[in-house]
């Protein structure tokens, strides 16, 4: 059971679940069986694009020292991988269109979800542009959430670009680093980082991507709260202050000149978690206080057990 569950990587599940969920619980303002019918629906997408992705990269993953073993073409069977995709596939399409019913917006919407992230588990490593597919992928999920709660307003608008970029940036720049000494597709690689005899030298380039990217998305982040709560809001003061926590958690990853897999992950798993929890805390205003706490820690409550039940280690998953 297991192998079964390492074989689906749920770990950032409730990430891609809440991407989902948060347009409705915006509209509804509590959590009912319908909001955690939507989180199921999440989860459910989540593991059927980590298993296929697993199929697919089989032959890269033989190359690639994890945290531990791939279970999936080894300790369970490419076969037996392949049913169980195709049974939570099926699962996600069928919850899902009893979610849409006849709004062909919302079928749009889960059809491309679910293709664009077949399209980079299929093409994810033969070039680092693929992984705009995973952005794009986030986006489409928040938007299907959007079109359930009855229209796209501009907080949804604002969650979309927000998480795109949050995603763009752990699947291109800090999982293209981690991934730098045996992926030479990966935009880390393609941005000049290079790893030699376990040394990592991090090219102004890269540097320049890395801090550019999070600067806009910032930036994105301050926009909306400018002209929604005000900036001299208690919240955006906090926002702040985990802002710059976070900048100085990127600035010492990248100071980093031996080449440690298990620490890049950790440090850009810090930056993910202070990444997200800025999100729920800009949505406290419009939320009760019970449920700002919920979407803020579901998350890595939920990572922090999966890892430390199923890998040992509460903050280095086997990605």
């Amino acid at each position: 059971m297991k192998d079964y569950v390492q074989a689906i990587r749920p770990q950032n599940s409730m990430l891609t679940a809440l991407a989902l969920a948060l347009p409705v619980i915006l509209v509804r303002n509590t959590l009912d069986l319908y909001i955690l019918g939507l989180l199921f629906e999440g989860f459910l997408l989540n593991s059927a694009a980590s298993i296929h992705n697993n199929i697919c990269d089989f032959d890269y993953d033989q190359k690639v020292k994890y945290t531990s073993d791939r279970v999936v073409g080894t300790k369970i069977s490419m076969g037996k991988a392949k049913a169980l995709w195709g049974a939570i596939q099926i699962g996600s399409i069928v919850l899902g269109l009893l979610y849409v019913q006849l709004n062909l917006w919302g079928i749009l919407a889960l059809a491309f979800t679910i293709g664009i992230v077949a399209i980079y588990n299929i093409m994810g490593k033969t070039h680092f542009i693929w992984g705009i597919c995973i952005s794009l992928g986030i986006g489409s999920l928040v938007w299907l959430g959007a079109i359930l709660a009855g229209g796209v307003s501009n907080i949804d608008m604002f969650i979309i670009l927000y998480l795109a970029f949050q995603s763009g940036f752990m699947q291109n720049l800090e999982g293209g680093l981690k991934d730098v000494q045996t992926d030479v597709s990966n935009m880390a690689a393609s941005l000049g980082v290079r790893v030699k005899n376990d040394k990592m030298k991090i090219s102004g380039a890269f540097w320049a991507v890395t801090y550019g990217t999070k600067t806009v998305q910032s930036l994105l982040l301050f926009y909306i709260m400018y002209v929604t709560i005000g900036l001299l809001h208690p919240v955006a003061v906090v926002i702040l202050l985990i802002t710059v926590l976070s900048y100085f958690v990127i600035y010492h990853m990248l100071a980093m000149k031996k080449f440690n897999r298990k620490s890049i992950i950790q440090h850009f798993g810090y930056n993910e978690a202070l990444t997200w929890i800025m999100l729920p805390l800009f949505l406290a205003p419009f939320l009760q206080w019970w449920i700002v706490i919920f979407v803020a820690f579901l998350p890595l409550v939920f990572y922090v057990i999966y890892n430390r039940t199923v890998h040992g280690q509460a903050l280095v998953p086997d990605i």
